[in-house]
C-alpha cells in the first residue's frame, strides 16, 4: 500500500493512502456511465427541440455536440475537479480526491493539465488504455496525466460538509481554562491555524490511535508556539485554543 506523507504548515505528519488501480478503475467506470447518460440525455433534449425548430438552430446544436464528444468528456473532468475540490462523481462515490504530488490541493493549472490528457490515457491503446497500465506500474498509482501535472489520487477524502465544533462555546465563557492565554496572543494565530485545527477535531472517520496521536502533535505544537508550558489532556488544549483561536478570528473580523 502506498501511503503519502505531508507536513503541513503547523509542523503535523498527515498520512494518506494513496488509491490503487481498482479503486480509480471503478471510479472511472463510474464517472464514465454519468457522462454517457447525461450526454444521451442531452442528444436527446437536442433531438426532440430540433423537430418542432423551424430555425434549424437544434440541428446546428447536435451537430456541435456530436462532434464535440470529447470536448465534452474533458470539460467533465476539469469543470468537476476545479469546482469539487479535486473530486468527481465517481471519486467522490468511492472517497477519492486528486491532490498535488505534494499532498495539498491541485491548482487550477495542474486539473486542466491532468485534465487534457486524460484523453491521451484512455484513447491510447497498448492495448488497454494507457491510463489504466500506468496506474497499475507506477509507484505511486499516477496515470500519464498524474505524471504531467504533478497530481494523484488518494484515499479518506469523502466530501463531508462542514461542521463548526461546539457552535455555542466561547473561550471567553469557558470554565475552566487549563491555559494560561491572554488575548494578545490571538496575533499569534492565523485563519489557517482555524482551519487546521476545525478540520482535525472534525475528523471523525479516522482511526482512533491516529486520530489520538494527531491531537497530541497539534497540542505539542501549540503550546510550544504560544509558550504555555507541559499539559495533561492533548483533547483539552486542542479544544481550548481552537476556541481561543476562533474567538479571536471573529474579534478581528467584527
Amino acid at each position: 500500500m502506498s501511503t503519502l506523507i505531508v507536513r503541513t504548515a503547523e509542523g503535523i505528519s498527515l498520512r494518506r493512502e494513496i488509491a490503487g488501480a481498482g479503486s480509480r478503475l471503478a471510479a472511472g467506470l463510474l464517472d464514465l456511465l454519468l457522462l454517457a447518460a447525461g450526454y444521451l440525455l442531452l442528444v436527446l433534449g437536442v433531438l426532440v427541440a430540433s423537430a418542432v425548430d423551424p430555425t434549424g438552430l437544434s440541428g446546428l446544436a447536435l451537430g456541435m455536440l456530436v462532434g464535440g464528444t470529447l470536448l465534452v468528456a474533458v470539460l467533465y473532468h476539469v469543470l468537476f475537479h476545479l469546482a469539487w475540490k479535486g473530486r468527481t462523481p465517481g471519486k467522490a462515490a468511492l472517497g477519492l480526491r486528486v491532490l498535488s504530488a505534494d499532498g495539498y490541493p491541485a491548482s487550477a493549472l495542474q486539473v486542466v493539465l491532468r485534465g487534457l490528457i486524460w484523453l491521451v490515457d484512455v484513447l491510447l491503446l497498448v492495448p488497454l488504455p494507457l491510463g489504466w497500465i500506468l496506474v497499475a506500474a507506477t509507484e505511486r498509482h499516477q496515470r500519464l496525466g498524474d505524471l504531467v501535472a504533478g497530481t494523484l489520487v488518494v484515499h479518506g477524502e469523502h466530501a463531508r460538509s462542514t461542521v463548526e465544533p461546539w457552535p455555542q462555546e466561547t473561550w471567553s465563557a469557558l470554565s475552566p481554562r487549563v491555559l494560561a492565554l491572554s488575548p494578545g496572543m490571538t496575533a499569534r494565530l492565523r485563519p489557517a491555524d482555524v482551519a487546521f485545527l476545525r478540520d482535525l477535531v472534525t475528523r471523525t472517520e479516522l482511526d482512533p490511535e491516529a486520530r489520538r496521536r494527531l491531537f497530541v502533535e497539534a497540542a505539542r505544537h501549540y503550546s510550544a508556539r504560544l509558550g504555555l508550558g507541559e499539559f495533561d489532556d492533548a483533547r483539552v488544549v486542542v479544544k481550548e485554543i481552537y476556541l481561543f483561536a476562533r474567538e479571536g478570528l471573529q474579534s478581528r473580523a467584527a
